[in-house]
């Protein structure tokens, strides 16, 4: 009882009771926002989906609140007796109420707009329509149409203030009083931090929940505004770039004369149920794989990838092949949806929530089953959470890894970032057997990447050869494709598959000069690897992107209904037609043997990469008639591109 009493002269009392208010208050701003916006939900929401989506919902009404309530609970819990009394607890209530209300005030505004973007507002919607001059008017009209939500606003804002608990205006025991306030502050402050990242700290999570981590709880675009709120998207998403579209085109018509990424169905292509396999590697620069150095004026130092280099002949590659990506986060969204990094990676960005297709969602309905692997923690990168967004079905990672008795376990933990390449490689050729076919699946390995470690066994194979320490570990991984490779070839389902061998983005140890240059940042490995010959072999002219796997695979296959991908079908491309685009800083494009940058606004620079491969002599304006050409495409690729994000039009309606 003494303690009891002790208790309820602590700050404790006004911690819990001001957190449960506000938490009720997000709880019932997400009953409205769904009852609002039933016409929307009622098709697509189920029963067994609503747990789902309450657990989501809770991970980031907790981030919101930790976000927003900071300051107050820093104020409350600060240990120190000369703060506690009357006028101290007055202040405290205006900084719980007033972002409190703010925060509530946006929430139940974004339950009217929802309707207009079937999307919670990020900080894009600031630089999208800052420059409509009857933005006043339409909310002044929603106000007048949606009048309760202005009453249950004043209603949520009285609750603010008149259930406010007010924390000790009193201290008579100084020594408890450090105490208790001291232990609470680092308590309070350890659950707040891990609130804001979306889990507690004694877990796995690599990084902060983002906007497109609510893919973890549906499965659904939609259905994933329900598990989000509006407070948390916007302070999530500030800071983040929103692009703005150059507006060379002026009408959707002139523009895709000169580019569109929505992809037709060809008729007369016999249809063909292959499955697709593909094999992402880390950091696999084009520069390590000696059979792709013959002509590029590299040294020619002992090949890296003896395996790799004794597939080529049997693949079609290109004579170039470019990455849209510049960090391991951007290839899934590239390879699987056919969308580039466009200046920040797609699932940190303003857009990740809108409506895509990928390979997953469009080979479904054809009867396909979708996978994705990756060896490290199931939270690592978000990749699991994009995954689901693009509609894979299933997803193998570390936890899957581990539970499946087929496995060593943790012996095949290498200590760093997951499951050794060897080990996941041999799992995902054996979870393939287990799928039923037609499948599409990916696997994105990981051990060629610092702090670049091989297993012990191999510790004398693979050594240092004092070149760069990435090299032993791109042998390691070449090795264990080779034996990937060597199982799948028993497998029923070999011959029946596509294989698509290609690198997340470029390593960033460099020896050669050409691969330090801007476009040899962006060369990587890209190979397609058809066991029964139908498609070519060989070197073939022309260039190849991370984003043309989609629309190349899905073409040559026959698929029978459009698409949106931000690349081409490499097989109906004429070579001097060829071109890849990449926009890691600025946008860049290479088209036959030139290469051209821009500062971000206009083309600053084109280059002769093939003559000029350490980009010596810019050529710019200097007559060159390709310039006009590659600068159209240039800024069409990018209105497009923006434009589509900024319009949720990234599937075909």
């Amino acid at each position: 009882m003494k303690f009891l009493n002790y208790i309820r002269r602590t700050s404790l009392p006004a911690l819990l009771g001001n957190m449960l208010l506000i938490y009720a208050i997000y709880f019932i701003m997400r009953l409205l926002f769904v009852a609002c916006n039933w016409n929307a939900f009622s098709g697509s929401l189920t029963r067994t989906e609503i747990p789902r989506l309450l657990e989501g919902g809770f991970v980031y009404d907790t981030a919101a609140i930790c976000y927003t309530n900071l300051p107050y609970l820093l104020l409350l819990l600060l240990p120190m007796h000369i703060k506690e009394g009357k006028r101290w607890q007055n202040i405290l209530r205006w900084i719980y109420v007033v972002p409190n209300a703010l925060a509530i005030l946006i929430n139940l505004a974004d339950t009217v707009f929802f309707k207009f973007r079937s999307q919670r507002t990020t900080m894009a919607f600031f630089s999208e329509f800052g420059n409509d001059s009857n933005l006043g008017q339409i909310v002044g009209i929603e106000i007048l149409h949606n009048w309760y939500l202005v009453v249950i606003y004043i209603l949520f804002v009285f609750a603010l203030w008149k259930l406010f608990v007010r924390g000790p205006e009193k201290v008579t025991d100084k020594k408890l009083y450090y105490v208790s306030q001291s232990v609470l502050l680092i308590l309070t402050g350890y659950c707040a931090i891990s609130g804001m990242r979306g889990h507690w700290l004694i877990g796995n999570i690599n990084r902060p929940i983002t906007v497109n981590y609510a893919f973890q709880f549906t499965d659904s675009p939609l259905n994933a505004g329900i598990v989000l709120n509006t407070p948390f998207t916007l302070i999530r998403t500030t800071g983040h770039v929103t692009l703005t579209p150059p507006k060379v085109y002026k009408t959707r018509e002139e523009l895709e004369a000169v580019y569109n990424p929505v992809h037709f169905p060809k008729a007369g292509v016999e249809q063909k149920r292959k499955n697709i396999v593909m094999i992402i590697l880390e950091s696999f620069s084009r520069e390590f794989v000696g059979g792709l150095n013959v002509d590029t004026g590299a040294a020619q130092h002992k090949s890296l990838t003896p395996n790799l280099d004794a597939m080529l002949d049997s693949c079609l590659y290109y004579d170039e092949m470019i990455a849209n990506t510049f960090f391991s986060i951007d290839v899934a969204p590239a390879v699987l949806a056919g969308i580039p990094r466009a200046q920040y990676p797609f699932v940190n960005s303003t857009y990740s929530v809108n409506r895509i297709n990928s390979l997953a969602t469009e080979l479904k309905n054809w009867g396909y089953t979708s996978a994705y692997f990756h060896g490290a923690d199931n939270e690592s990168l978000g990749i699991k959470a994009f995954t689901q967004h693009a509609g894979v079905d299933r997803y193998y990672g570390l936890t899957e890894y581990l539970a499946d008795p087929r496995t060593g376990g943790m012996k095949d933990y290498d200590g760093t970032w997951g499951i050794w390449d060897e080990e996941m490689m041999q799992y995902y050729c054996m979870v393939l057997s287990d799928l039923p076919q037609p499948f599409v699946a990916g696997l994105f390995t990981l051990t060629s990447h610092h702090p670049y470690n091989v297993p012990e066994r191999y510790r004398d194979r693979f050594v240092d050869d004092g070149v760069l320490p990435i090299h032993k570990v791109v042998s390691y991984t070449d090795m264990a494709l080779g034996e990937f490779f060597k199982s799948a070839r028993k497998q029923p389902w070999f011959e029946n598959t596509v294989f698509v061998i290609c690198a997340d983005h470029t390593s960033a140890q460099r020896a050669e000069t050409i691969y330090k240059k801007d476009i040899g940042k962006i060369r990587i490995p890209i190979l397609i690897y058809d066991p029964s010959g139908e498609l070519p072999r060989g070197r073939q002219p022309g260039i190849i992107q991370h984003t043309d796997i989609m629309p190349t695979l899905l073409g040559w296959m026959g698929y029978d209904r459009p698409f949106v991908a931000f690349g081409k079908n490499v097989l109906e491309t004429n070579p001097e037609d060829a071109w890849a685009f990449n926009w890691n800083a600025v946008p860049t494009l290479v088209m036959g043997r030139y290469f051209m940058m821009t500062d971000g606004e206009k083309v600053s620079a084109l280059y002769d990469y093939k003559a000029d491969p350490v980009q010596e002599h810019n050529l710019l304006n200097t007559g060159l008639p390709e310039q006009e050409r590659m600068e159209r495409l240039l800024m069409a690729i990018t209105q497009q591109y923006v434009e589509r994000m900024q319009g949720n039009e990234l599937t075909v309606k």
